[in-house]
């Protein structure tokens, strides 16, 4: 049954909307299996999954238990059972860094059939999420997407980014000391029930992250019925730092390659380090590795270490880079002042925003040490930055990883006042780019 913080009202202009085409939009009936069968069938045959099994189903309907999930029927149609449109939503802290999160509304599987494209579904179900998001007083709305050309059109701009790399370990020496605590070969099994806390730790330092369920973690590691077949291949390792305690652990499987049993490919599944040691230690593992020449990582931080940690930095290729998660701000005062900040100053945010929610002009008010107030504003700047932009730049720059000044250059915002994205640069600047590390 869906948690209860997550049952928001069914949107009414949403539910309008699609009546006026012909269609049926309800909240799903999770306690009714078959139905609940059908929708997950139905929402993930749109990402072009294959059928889930009988024991996959049982493991997604528990994962998305506690999820609002709202489905678009077409009952004119040949199969009037199953949707033809997903959306599911549900409450979660997004980390800001400095062990600091603010609450967002995160939105995942949106699906509309190609049979249904262009009569407004999509438009219905993401409007309907906004709109029920800030009724109920949640300060932003996040998702990562499958296409990036689809989401700007609601207000979400890309705010945190990702790098795939591939490594070359042929003669390559790490070079950064070697940390005092240990690494332990471990069983993947036997080290799931500590993934959680220490994911938790490591998401304090960096803006962007999402607590993951438990479905989440029981793919990872091989323990769920849709991934079960890789539990042969799949490998793992623990850092512990010199007292004892986890700090972070790898996922990892290797290949081999029939031409050269010296060339085998190690690929990284999941590297999660809650200290600097953990991470320089877990890489110095991965990279030790016998009879291995290529290690390939993808959704890493687009800033990682790894480069100067090693004997050849060339060997350190970034493959390809993306956006992955993006925002969409819907309480400018309360996403605003919830992160710390590099800079004192004032910026004068002048926000349009088609859907109001956050339209506006803003001023942004920051301390030495970082704290923030964020008042609605009328009249003269006062000194202050200005910037002019639109809710998707907004978004963007929430989290400090999107450059101010690139979105000048783009006409993506613009200076009320001479050197005002200088300031706002200097004010938003992170310690560490933000970061996702994992799909919703």
């Amino acid at each position: 049954m869906t948690d209860a913080d997550n049952a928001l009202p069914l949107d009414e202009n949403s539910r309008a909307a699609l009546s006026a085409e012909g269609l049926r939009y309800a909240l799903l009936d999770t306690t009714d299996a078959a139905a609940h069968d059908r929708w997950l069938q139905a929402a993930y045959r749109g990402l072009h999954f294959a059928a889930f099994t009988p024991d996959e189903l049982a493991d997604y309907r528990a994962g998305f238990d506690d999820a609002r999930s709202i489905g678009v029927w077409d009952e004119t149609g040949a199969d009037a059972l199953t949707p033809v449109a997903t959306v599911a939503s549900w409450r979660s802290p997004l980390s800001l860094g400095d062990a600091r999160s603010v609450e967002a509304w995160a939105i995942s599987l949106v699906h509309v059939a190609a049979t249904h494209r262009r009569r407004g579904v999509a438009r219905a179900l993401l409007e309907g999420e906004l709109r029920a998001a800030h009724a109920a007083g949640i300060p932003l709305a996040m998702l990562t997407v499958s296409e990036a050309t689809i989401y700007g059109r609601w207000g979400f701009g890309p705010a945190a980014y990702c790098a795939d790399y591939r490594i070359a370990t042929k003669g390559l020496r790490v070079t950064a000391p070697m940390p005092s605590g240990r690494v332990h070969r471990v069983d993947a099994p036997a080290l799931r029930p500590l993934a959680p806390a220490i994911a938790a730790r490591a998401h304090e330092r960096v803006g962007g992250e999402v607590p993951s369920d438990a479905l989440h973690w029981d793919r990872a590691f091989a323990l769920a019925a849709r991934t079960a077949s890789r539990a042969p291949h799949l490998r793992a390792a623990r850092y512990d730092d010199a007292s004892g305690a986890p700090q972070g652990f790898v996922l990892y499987s290797v290949a081999e390659y029939p031409d050269d049993f010296s060339a085998h490919t190690l690929t990284v599944e999941h590297l999660c380090a809650a200290t600097d040691d953990a991470l320089v230690a877990l890489w110095r593992y991965v990279l030790d590795q016998d009879l291995v020449s290529t290690v390939q990582a993808a959704l890493r931080p687009v800033d990682e270490p790894l480069p100067w940690m090693v004997s050849n930095p060339r060997a350190v290729q970034t493959v390809a880079r993306r956006e992955h998660l993006w925002l969409r701000v819907l309480d400018v005062p309360a996403a605003l002042s919830a992160r710390r900040y590099a800079a004192a100053d004032s910026v004068l945010l002048r926000v349009a925003d088609p859907m109001a929610f956050a339209e506006g002009d803003w001023m942004l008010t920051t301390t030495p040490d970082g704290e923030a107030t964020v008042t609605a504003h009328a009249g003269e700047s006062d000194g202050a930055a200005v910037i002019d932009l639109g809710v998707e730049a907004l978004g963007a720059l929430l989290l400090g990883g999107t450059p101010v000044e690139a979105l000048r250059v783009a006409g993506s915002l613009a200076e009320g006042a001479p050197g005002s994205a200088d300031r706002l640069a200097a004010v938003l600047r992170p310690a560490r780019a933000p970061h996702l590390s994992t799909w919703f």
